[in-house]
C-alpha cells in the first residue's frame, strides 16, 4: 500500500470561511466525538454559501480522525450527474498525493479496485441513475464489456453471439476493441469478480426453485437470436435483451457496493435522488447498504453528510395537495435520525409550535419562543443551516425590487390577442390571454402544445383551414415575416414583456459590447464602451412558466443584436445562407504563393512576456478618469526606448510591417534570452498554442507556417525594413489589451508573477488569444469593429477595440473569479491555468445556436404551409441543449452556462427551470426577471439565490467602487487586495458573510428582482402577495397546511407586529462560533 502524506487538516481549513468553519467543526463533534452521536448530517446552508467547500473540511477532518486507525479510507460523493461530479471532486480531495477514481458508474468499480485496495486514501464518485437504477437498462458499452470478461470462463461464453448480444448499440468493432482493452490493460479484482459469480450462481439457484428460467439459461437462449453482430431481432427480444443486462448491471452494483468500505458518503443536493433514501425497491436497498455500511470485527461505520439548500419541500401551497410539506419534512428528519420513531417527537414539537403560532399577539410571544429553542436544540443534533439575510441589517440581502418601466402596449399587440383568441375559437380552444401575456409569435415558436397542435390538425380539415388561414393571413402580428427577416429589417417585438426587455437591454446599447465593462476598469471608457447606462449593467436571469418564453427571447433579442450591428457596416444586408457564407473571416492564417499573410494576427495573438512586464495598466486602479490615449503615449515611450536599438539595423528603407509581429518576439529576445528560445523551439508549439475545438475554418498548414515564419526571427532575424511611422503606439496598444499579453498577465495574477516566463501559463495564454480570435471572427463581430472604423487592416480595430474595451481589467476579474469557481486556489500553476484557459476558451468559442421556428406562410395556390426554418441565437440564448449553426456541434446546457457565466455573451439567460437545477449564474449577472411569477416564496427565493453567491456580480461591484481608491502600490492581484480592505473594514462582529457575500453600498449594486408585469393584471396582485408571503413563511416552518396559517397570521398581526414575530421566532440553525 502506499504512504502518501497526511492531510494538512489545518491549511484545508484556513481555505474556509468562518462560518463555513463552524459548520464543520460542529458538523464532526456530532457525527465523531459526542457520545451520542449521529451517523448522519445534514447541511441546509442556504444556496450559494459554499456547501461542497463545507464538504471539505469535514472529509479533512474525517480523514485525520481515521489515518492511525483504519487501512484504507474511502470517501464517496454520490450526486445527481456526472458533470457536476466532475466539478466538485477536485474541490474535495484534501491530500496533495490521492487517488482519485472518478467513476460515474460503480458497475466499473472491479477494473479500478486493486488500485484502491494499494491506496491509504481514495475518493470514488458515481450518480444514483447509472449506478442504483440499473435494470432494463443496458449502461455503457465499458459495462457490458466488462461483463463479458467476467461471465465469459464462468459461463463457457463460445462464439460470437455473446459479444452480439452484449454489444448492444454500439458498432462490433468497437466494442470487441473494448474487451480486448480490458484484457489487456486493466486487472480485474479477481475477489470482487467471485463475489459477483456467487451471486449470480445464487441467484440462478432461486430461479429455478421457483420455477423461473435463470440467467444463464436465458442468455443462451438470447445468443441464439442473436448470431451475427447485426441480427434483426423482435422487439420483445430486444427488450429481453435490456432486462438480462439490466439484471446483470444489478447483480454486479451490489457486488461492488459490498466490496467498497465506505469510511464518509457525501450525498450532494440529495434532494435530487430521495428515492434511494426512502425506497424499498432494489435501488433503494442497494443505496441504503453503502449509506449504513459497517465492519462487524473492527466496529468501522460510514457517516453519511447530506448537502442542501433544499432538503425537503420548504413550503407548500394550498393547490399542492400532491407535495406535501409537513411529510416531506418529517422522512427527512427520520431518515437523519435513523429512527422512524423519531418523528414521533418531531410531530409533538411541531404541533406545540403551531398552536404557539396561534397565540400570537394574545400572549406576548413567550409561549412560542420557548417551544422555538426546544425545536432548535432538538434539530440541531443532526443538521444545520446559515442564511445570508441573518447577517443584512435590513435583513433584505442585497436584494432591491427594480419597478420596471411602464408595460408599453401597442394597439397592435391588441390585434394580436384577438387574432390569437379567433384561433382558438376555430379549435375550440379555451383563453389565450396567459400565452398572449408571454410571447408574442406563438405560432412559429410553440413546440409540443396542445394548442398549436390543434392547429395543425385543422389544416386538415378544409373548413377550417379556410378560417384559419383567413385569421392568419389577415394579421401582421400574429406571424412572422420570413422575407422581413430575410432582409434583417426590424421586427415588432409584439408583446409589452418583450418590449421592455428589448429596450432594457439592446435599448440601451448593449448591442455594441461583445463583454462586459469590468467592475474595476483602469482607466476610463471610450466607444463603444462609454454608452450610457452600460457600465452598470448586469446580465439578465429570465425565468417563465412558459416554455415557449425561453424560445421567443432568445431569438427576437439575438436577432435584432445581430440585425443592428451587421447593418452598422453593410448597406442593405441580407439573413440568408448565402450572405452569411460571404462573410469571411478576416484574422486568417493564410497562405498565398507560399507565404504567410496572416503574421500581424499571429502577434495579436501572441503572449509576449517581455510587454506583459513592461507595464501593468492595473496600477492605474482607482483612477478611472486617466484617458487610454494618455496610457497610450506613456507605454509608447517605453517601447521606443526598448525597441530603438533594433532600428538601426533595419537594411532597407521600404516600410517593413512584419514590424508588427516581430516586435514582441525581439523584445522576449532581449529581455530572457532563455526563456524566449525555449518558448519558440517547443515542436509542440502550433498544436499546444491553438484551441484545439474542432471547429476551426482555418487549415492546420497555414498556422503552422505561421509560427514557423515567426519562430525563424530567432535563429535568422532577415533584414527587417524601416519600421512603420506607428510602430511604437500599436505596440504599446498590445502591451495594454493584446489579447495574448492580456491573458498571460491576468493568469499570472492568480499564480504569481513568475508565471510570465512560464511556459505553461504563456500556452495557456495563447489559447485564450486563439479564442479572442475566434470571437472577432464572427460575422456579427467582424461588421461591429468595422461598422465604428472600417480602415483596414480589420486586426488593428480588434486591437482598437480591446484597448477601449478595458480588456485587462476584464481578464484580471474574470480569471480572479474563475479561479474560485473552479476551485483551483491550491491547486499547482499548470493545472490552474490550464482550467481556467479552457474555461476561457469555451465561453469565447460559443457559436449561435440554430433553434428551428415553423415558417408560416402562403403557397403558390394561396394556401398556409408550414416551414422549419432557424435563427441564430447567441447574445440572448435558452438554458438547454440545441443545435448549433456548425452541423457536427452541438452547444450545449455546460457551454452556456460557462459563457453565461462569463463577461462574454450571451448577455440573457432564459430559462423554465434553473431554479431547480441547483447551478449558479452569479458571476456577472445580478437581475432576475420573473417573466412569470412562482406559485410560492419559497420559488421566488431559489430563482434570485441563482445569481447571490460568492463574490458575485454585486459584490464585485460594490467593493470595487468602495475602496478602489485605496488601492496602493502594484498588487499582485488587485481582486485579492480589494477584498481584503473590505475585510478589514467591516465591524468586528461580522461574519465572513460580509463582504464575500453581502456588501451593500450607498446607490450600489444590488440583486435585482425584475417583475414586467402589465398595469392592472393579476401579477400585480400575486407580487403582494408573494411578498407578503416571503415575510411570513419562515415563521410557520415545518407544519403543515401552511396556507392556512400565513393567511391567519396575515390577517392577525399588524405590520409592525409581524417585522417584530418575524425575528423573534425565525428558526435558527446556524452552529456556535468555533474556536479558531
Amino acid at each position: 500500500m502506499t504512504n502518501p502524506k497526511r492531510p494538512d487538516v489545518g491549511a484545508v481549513l484556513s481555505g474556509l470561511k468562518d462560518f463555513q468553519r463552524d459548520t464543520v467543526e460542529y458538523a464532526f463533534q456530532r457525527m465523531y466525538r459526542d457520545v451520542d452521536y449521529t451517523r448522519r448530517f445534514l447541511v441546509a446552508d442556504e444556496v450559494g454559501l459554499g456547501k461542497t467547500l463545507v464538504a471539505r473540511g469535514m472529509i479533512a477532518k474525517a480523514v485525520d480522525e481515521l489515518w492511525d486507525t483504519v487501512d484504507r479510507i474511502d470517501v464517496v460523493y454520490i450526486c445527481s450527474n456526472a458533470q457536476i461530479a466532475r466539478q466538485n471532486i477536485s474541490r474535495l480531495v484534501v491530500a496533495t498525493h490521492h487517488e482519485l477514481a472518478l467513476a460515474s458508474r460503480i458497475t466499473l468499480l472491479p477494473i479500478q479496485l486493486s488500485n484502491l485496495r494499494s491506496r491509504k486514501l481514495n475518493f470514488v464518485s458515481f450518480t444514483p441513475r447509472t449506478s442504483f437504477d440499473l435494470r432494463s437498462n443496458m449502461g455503457r458499452a465499458r459495462e457490458r464489456a466488462l461483463l463479458y470478461c467476467m461471465l465469459r470462463d464462468h459461463w463457457r461464453l463460445e462464439g460470437k453471439a455473446p459479444l452480439n448480444v452484449l454489444q448492444g448499440y454500439k458498432s462490433a468493432n468497437r466494442f470487441r476493441a473494448m474487451v480486448d482493452q480490458i484484457e489487456s490493460q486493466y486487472e480485474i479484482d479477481r475477489g470482487l469478480q467471485g463475489v459477483f459469480l456467487k451471486a449470480i450462481d445464487a441467484r440462478g439457484r432461486t430461479d429455478r426453485a421457483e420455477g423461473r428460467r435463470d440467467l444463464r439459461s436465458r442468455f443462451k437462449r438470447l445468443c441464439k437470436k442473436f448470431p451475427r453482430f447485426d441480427s434483426r431481432v423482435s422487439p420483445e427480444d430486444s427488450d429481453e435483451r435490456a432486462r438480462i443486462i439490466g439484471e446483470l448491471r444489478a447483480i454486479l452494483a451490489r457486488a461492488c457496493m459490498e466490496a467498497l468500505e465506505p469510511d464518509l458518503v457525501i450525498l450532494d443536493e440529495f434532494q435530487r435522488f430521495k428515492h434511494l433514501l426512502e425506497g424499498q425497491d432494489e435501488a433503494g436497498l442497494l443505496a441504503r447498504g453503502l449509506f449504513d455500511w459497517s465492519d462487524s470485527q473492527s466496529g468501522d461505520e460510514a457517516r453519511v453528510l447530506l448537502l442542501s439548500a433544499t432538503p425537503y419541500k420548504m413550503y407548500t401551497a394550498a393547490e399542492e395537495e400532491d407535495d406535501d410539506h409537513y411529510e416531506d419534512f418529517l422522512r427527512t428528519l427520520c431518515f437523519l435520525e435513523a429512527n422512524e420513531a423519531a418523528a414521533e417527537g418531531y410531530d409533538e414539537l411541531l404541533r406545540d409550535y403551531r398552536s404557539a403560532l396561534y397565540a400570537l399577539g394574545r400572549d406576548g410571544g413567550e409561549r412560542l419562543l420557548a417551544v422555538k429553542e426546544q425545536l432548535e436544540t432538538r434539530l440541531r443534533r443532526v443538521m444545520l443551516r446559515t442564511e445570508r439575510l441573518a447577517v443584512s441589517p435590513d435583513r433584505s440581502g442585497m436584494l432591491a425590487e427594480v419597478r420596471s418601466t411602464p408595460m408599453r402596449l401597442e394597439v397592435q399587440d391588441l390585434h394580436g390577442y384577438r387574432a390569437l383568441q379567433n384561433l382558438a375559437a376555430t379549435i375550440d380552444h379555451g383563453d389565450t390571454i396567459e400565452y398572449w401575456k408571454s410571447a408574442p409569435y406563438l405560432l412559429n415558436f410553440m413546440k409540443n402544445y396542445q394548442f398549436k397542435k390543434g392547429l395543425e390538425r385543422a389544416l386538415g380539415a378544409p373548413l377550417r383551414r379556410a378560417e384559419i388561414e383567413t385569421v392568419v393571413n389577415g394579421s401582421e402580428s400574429l406571424v412572422l415575416s420570413w422575407k422581413q427577416i430575410e432582409e434583417y429589417e426590424r421586427l415588432d417585438p409584439a408583446n409589452a414583456r418583450l418590449r421592455w426587455l428589448m429596450e432594457d437591454t439592446i435599448g440601451r446599447g448593449l448591442w455594441r459590447l461583445l463583454w462586459l465593462p469590468p467592475s474595476l476598469p483602469y482607466y476610463a471608457d471610450s466607444e463603444p464602451f462609454k454608452v450610457h447606462g452600460t457600465a452598470n449593467f448586469t446580465k439578465r436571469l429570465v425565468f417563465s412558466a412558459w416554455r415557449v418564453v425561453p424560445e421567443v427571447v432568445a431569438a427576437m433579442l439575438s436577432y435584432e443584436a445581430e440585425r443592428l450591428m451587421i447593418s452598422s457596416f453593410e448597406n442593405e444586408p441580407k439573413n440568408t445562407a448565402e450572405a452569411r457564407d460571404r462573410r469571411r473571416p478576416l484574422l486568417r492564417f493564410s497562405v498565398a504563393d507560399g507565404r504567410p499573410t496572416g503574421m500581424p494576427v499571429l502577434g495579436l495573438m501572441y503572449p509576449s512576456s517581455a510587454l506583459a512586464q513592461l507595464y501593468d495598466p492595473a496600477t492605474e486602479a482607482g483612477k478611472p478618469t486617466i484617458d487610454p490615449a494618455v496610457l497610450v503615449e506613456r507605454v509608447e515611450a517605453l517601447v521606443h526606448d526598448r525597441l530603438s536599438r533594433f532600428f538601426v539595423k533595419a537594411q532597407s528603407d521600404r516600410v517593413d510591417e512584419s514590424w508588427y509581429w516581430a516586435a514582441p518576439i525581439l523584445l522576449d529576445l532581449q529581455a530572457d534570452p532563455d526563456n524566449a528560445r525555449a518558448w519558440w523551439t517547443d515542436p509542440e508549439l502550433s498544436s499546444g498554442w491553438s484551441l484545439a475545438d474542432g471547429r476551426d475554418d482555418e487549415d492546420g498548414a497555414g498556422w503552422a507556417s505561421h509560427v514557423d515564419a515567426a519562430r525563424s526571427v530567432l535563429f535568422a532575424p532577415v533584414g527587417l525594413g524601416r519600421p512603420p511611422d506607428d510602430l511604437d503606439q500599436v505596440v504599446a496598444q498590445m502591451a495594454l489589451a493584446g489579447p495574448g499579453v492580456a491573458a498571460l498577465r491576468a493568469l499570472s495574477r492568480v499564480t504569481g508573477p513568475e508565471a510570465l516566463w512560464n511556459p505553461c501559463a504563456r500556452r495557456a495564454a495563447g489559447q485564450i488569444a486563439w479564442g479572442f480570435r475566434t470571437l472577432f471572427n464572427q460575422p456579427e463581430s467582424m461588421a461591429l469593429v468595422r461598422g465604428m472604423n472600417n480602415e483596414e487592416p480589420y486586426w488593428r480595430r480588434v486591437l482598437e477595440y480591446c484597448v477601449a474595451g478595458n480588456l485587462q481589467a476584464v481578464l484580471d476579474e474574470y480569471v480572479h473569479i474563475l479561479q474560485d469557481i473552479l476551485g483551483l486556489r491550491h491547486r499547482d500553476c499548470e493545472i490552474r491555468v490550464r482550467e481556467i484557459s479552457n474555461n476561457v476558451g469555451k465561453a469565447l468559442t460559443m457559436r449561435a445556436g440554430t433553434p428551428t421556428v415553423d415558417d408560416w406562410s402562403c403557397s403558390g395556390d394561396g394556401h398556409l404551409q408550414i416551414e422549419q426554418r432557424r435563427m441564430r441565437v447567441r447574445f440572448a440564448t435558452r438554458f438547454g441543449d440545441e443545435k448549433s449553426d456548425v452541423d457536427f456541434d452541438r452547444t450545449r446546457a455546460e457551454q452556456v452556462r460557462i459563457a453565461f457565466n462569463s463577461p462574454f455573451w450571451p448577455f440573457v439567460l432564459a430559462t423554465t427551470s434553473v431554479g431547480q437545477e441547483g447551478l449558479d449564474f452569479h458571476p456577472y449577472c445580478h437581475a432576475v426577471v420573473h417573466w412569470n411569477l412562482p406559485s410560492n416564496p419559497v420559488d421566488l427565493e431559489q430563482r434570485e439565490g441563482r445569481v447571490h453567491r460568492y463574490k458575485g456580480h454585486a459584490v464585485r461591484k460594490n467593493v470595487a467602487r468602495q475602496y478602489c481608491q485605496l488601492l496602493t502600490g502594484q498588487p499582485q492581484d488587485p481582486w485579492d487586495a480589494l477584498f481584503d480592505l473590505a475585510v478589514n473594514d467591516r465591524p468586528s462582529d461580522s461574519s465572513d458573510l460580509v463582504p464575500f457575500w453581502i456588501h451593500a453600498v450607498d446607490d450600489g449594486a444590488r440583486v435585482e428582482r425584475h417583475v414586467p408585469a402589465l398595469p392592472l393584471s393579476r401579477e400585480e396582485q400575486r407580487l403582494d402577495a408573494l411578498r407578503r408571503a416571503l415575510v411570513l413563511y419562515r415563521m410557520v416552518f415545518g407544519q403543515p397546511r401552511q396556507d392556512d396559517l400565513l393567511k391567519y397570521l396575515s390577517e392577525t398581526l399588524r405590520a409592525s407586529e409581524l417585522e417584530h414575530y418575524v425575528e423573534m421566532v425565525r428558526i435558527d440553525l446556524t452552529p456556535p462560533r468555533s474556536e479558531r
